[in-house]
């Protein structure tokens, strides 16, 4: 004889009794009833999302230029932050793009890595500068020496390295969900609040996961930057180089992939979260279980403009998008200007109010 199931209400937890009228187990509880094909589609459920998620990539085998693709090549070192960059004899004198010192060591090219594709620069210097010119108009009470084009014109288009992730997902994800509804008699307001256990599974692909690759750039005005549009990138060729500096990668593969994996569980989590956002008061995930097939790894050169500019003994770091024209950065604050903004708007409400009590003193008159 089998193992006799003892069902629970997925809801309150309380044990189901078999209704023989309606063919489903019903919760005394809070009155719920569920059919048996449904309560073990929850238990298969709860069993899915409870297992670990499992993350499988290819591995991948970096490719080599050859002599003839890095004969017109140079490497350039920063001494001030150990930055190690590449580019093409033609750019002259050179500022790091990644602190913004000028003594930069011009070496022997070595030790980069070809990459798989490319997204050319479709944003020039002049309109990067443009870009970043308009988007500090935006800023409230910055400093009028900050806006100094000499240093504005020092910025750098460098291809960043970025490991590019591709997957399709299998995930299994619960919820906990409110619904609320509230009404009204002549004697009484009522709120009837109603809960439910949510199931979502299915698949959703992921192409072009970017993972930032050098460890000289800061992911908080990496990533901000995107998206970016792959449909315009093209096989690496190294004429894209010409006039540009260009990193390699200092992080791994395998360091890379645990930031990989959280990126793909977010983007997974966000995308199943829209299924369910809009229909309930309150929606809380219980239990996800994310796993993937087909898991690709490629190396490819993102293009970004880079501005560093020092104010007042600080450091303010910009990126442009080299493709879309999208700005990041924080903007120093002239603590003055804003003083004085505040203490005008003090004076005319001050004003206003004085106004206010003048007519109502001759009101009262």
């Amino acid at each position: 004889m089998g193992e006799i199931k003892d069902y629970k209400c997925p809801c309150c937890g309380a044990p189901l009794v078999f209704d023989a009228e309606s063919q489903n187990l019903h919760c005394n509880s809070c009155d719920n009833d569920f059919s048996l094909e449904n309560l073990q589609l929850i238990d298969e459920a709860d069993a899915n999302a409870g297992e670990n998620s499992r993350f499988d990539w290819d591995s991948y085998t970096p490719r080599n230029f050859d002599g003839a693709e890095t004969a017109s090549l140079s490497g350039y070192t920063c001494p001030a932050c150990g930055a190690e960059i590449a580019g093409d004899d033609s750019l002259g004198s050179t500022i790091c793009p990644y602190c913004g010192s000028s003594t930069i060591i011009k070496a022997q090219f070595e030790g980069m890595s070809k990459p798989d594709y490319l997204i050319p620069f479709k944003i020039d210097k002049q309109k990067a500068v443009a870009a970043f010119e308009e988007n500090s108009a935006k800023m409230a009470f910055l400093p009028k020496e900050f806006k100094s084009k000499k240093r504005i014109s020092e910025m750098s288009g460098v291809y960043v390295p970025f490991w590019m992730f591709d997957c399709d997902c299998n995930a299994v994800i619960t919820y906990n969900a409110e619904k609320i509804t509230s009404w009204s008699d002549s004697d009484y307001d009522y709120t009837k609040t109603d809960y439910y256990r949510l199931l979502r599974s299915g698949k959703v692909g992921f192409v072009n996961i970017p993972v930032d690759a050098s460890t000289k750039t800061d992911d908080d005005y990496i990533e901000p930057l995107e998206p970016f549009n792959y449909n315009d990138a093209v096989n690496f060729d190294m004429a894209y180089l010409s006039g540009y500096l260009s990193d390699k990668y200092d992080v791994s593969v395998e360091d890379s992939k645990t930031h990989a994996n959280e990126r793909v569980k977010n983007s997974t989590e966000d995308a199943f979260r829209k299924t369910v956002d809009g229909t309930y008061a309150a929606v809380q995930p219980l239990d996800s279980s994310i796993s993937f097939s087909n898991g690709k790894i490629r190396y490819a050169l993102l293009p970004i403009w880079m501005l560093n500019i020092k104010y007042k003994n600080e450091n303010y770091k910009f990126t442009v998008n080299g493709q879309t024209g999208k700005v990041v950065g924080k903007y120093p604050v002239d603590k003055s200007k804003r003083n004085l903004y505040f203490l005008k708007v003090l004076g005319i409400s001050g004003a206003i109010s004085a106004v206010m009590a003048y007519a109502a003193c001759y009101i009262l008159r």
